[in-house]
């Protein structure tokens, strides 16, 4: 029988992340599950250092693998990259 794998789609950052499009910043990022679908849905340019080591830490923060703050930083710094700021 499998093991089950807990994963809290729940946790958020002690500050969000506002991100959006064309110089609007109209969208708060609450916590790794949001950063994960945000993404998904909005980054057209889905390789590179950045984003990997963003989904990466945004995936072990929704394990608890990693305290959930370490993936913050990561997606802020994804965000900017895919953004080209």
């Amino acid at each position: 029988m499998g093991e089950l794998i807990a994963i809290s789609f729940s946790l958020t950052w002690t500050r969000p992340v506002y991100v959006g499009e064309a110089d609007l910043l109209d969208t708060t990022i609450t916590g790794p599950a949001d950063a994960l679908r945000w993404m998904n849905g909005h980054f057209k340019s889905k390789h590179g250092p950045a984003h990997w080591r963003a989904r990466t830490l945004c995936h072990h923060a929704l394990l608890k693998q990693v305290d959930v703050e370490f993936a913050r930083q990561p997606f802020l710094d994804a965000w900017l990259e895919e953004s080209n700021f």
